[in-house]
C-alpha cells in the first residue's frame, strides 16, 4: 500500500506498513516522527499494542477519563513496561496526534497523485474535498476530542497550528501552480487561508455535528464556490 507526503516542491509516494484497527488504517509505529524506535520486533509490537489500546480507551472513555494504568492493562503489559516506552499519558497522546495528523494529511491529499497540479479544475477540486471528508473517518472521535483540547492545551494547539500551516501551504502551492489560469489575482495567502477554513468548517459540521445534507452535495457546493473564486468556473450542471 502506498501513502503520500507533500511539500512545496511536489508529491512523493513511498511505501508504509499499515494495519487495520476498528475499520480504519493506522500507520505502524515505525512511521511516527520524533520518537526513539525500538530495535527489536517485540519492542515495536509492544509499542504498537499500547497505541492501539490507547485509541480504544480514548474512544470509549475519553482522553481525560483514561489513565496510563488502564492503557497498560488494556495493552496486556505492566504499568512499569508502559513507562519504558512512554514518559506519561501526555507524551503518548502527543505522539499519537502527530501520527494521526500525518495520516489525515496524506489521505486528504492523495488525489494529487492522479493529476497534474497545474491543471486544476472543478472536478479535481471536488475529488480533493471528498478525500478530505474521507480523512475525517480515520479516527473521528480522536479528532473531535483532540481538536477540542487545542483550546486548553498549548502542546496540542502547537501541533494543530503547525498542521494547519502545512495544509495552507499545500493549498497555496496548488494555487501558485495555476497562476496562469487564475481569475482572482488577489493575495494568495488570504485565498489559501479562506479555502482551508471553509473546507475544514464544512467537514467539521458534516462529521461532528451533522448538517442534514448529503456529503456529495456539500462537496458539489464547495467545489463550485472554490472553482468560481479561483478559476472563474461556473457551477457544473448536475
Amino acid at each position: 500500500m502506498n501513502v503520500y507526503s507533500y511539500s512545496r516542491v511536489g508529491l512523493e509516494i513511498r511505501p508504509a506498513n499499515i494495519y487495520i484497527f476498528q475499520g480504519f488504517p493506522i500507520l505502524e509505529w515505525g512511521m511516527m516522527s520524533g520518537v526513539r524506535k525500538p530495535k527489536q520486533k517485540r519492542g515495536i509490537a509492544t509499542r504498537n499494542q499500547i497505541i492501539k489500546a490507547a485509541f480504544k480507551l480514548f474512544a470509549d472513555k475519553g482522553i481525560h477519563g483514561t489513565n496510563s494504568t488502564e492503557i497498560a492493562r488494556k495493552a496486556g503489559i505492566s504499568t512499569g513496561s508502559f513507562y519504558a516506552y512512554f514518559e506519561n499519558k501526555k507524551t503518548l497522546l502527543l505522539e499519537m496526534l502527530e501520527d494521526y495528523l500525518e495520516r489525515h494529511f496524506r489521505m486528504a491529499w492523495r488525489p494529487l497523485a492522479g493529476f497534474n497540479l497545474d491543471e486544476l479544475d472543478r472536478e479535481k477540486i471536488r475529488s480533493i474535498i471528498l478525500s478530505v471528508f474521507e480523512a475525517y473517518e480515520i479516527a473521528p472521535e480522536f479528532h473531535r476530542q483532540t481538536h477540542a483540547l487545542r483550546y486548553s492545551d498549548p502542546d496540542i494547539k502547537r501541533i494543530y497550528d503547525r498542521e494547519r500551516g502545512r495544509e495552507i501551504d499545500q493549498i497555496r502551492y496548488i494555487i501558485e501552480k495555476n497562476a496562469a489560469r487564475r481569475v482572482n489575482a488577489g493575495d494568495t495567502d488570504i485565498t489559501a487561508m479562506l479555502i482551508h477554513n471553509c473546507v475544514e468548517n464544512v467537514a467539521h459540521t458534516a462529521k461532528f455535528m451533522g448538517s442534514g445534507i448529503e456529503e456529495g452535495r456539500l462537496a458539489d457546493g464547495l467545489a463550485d464556490m472554490i472553482a468560481g473564486f479561483v478559476l472563474g468556473d461556473g457551477p457544473s450542471s448536475r
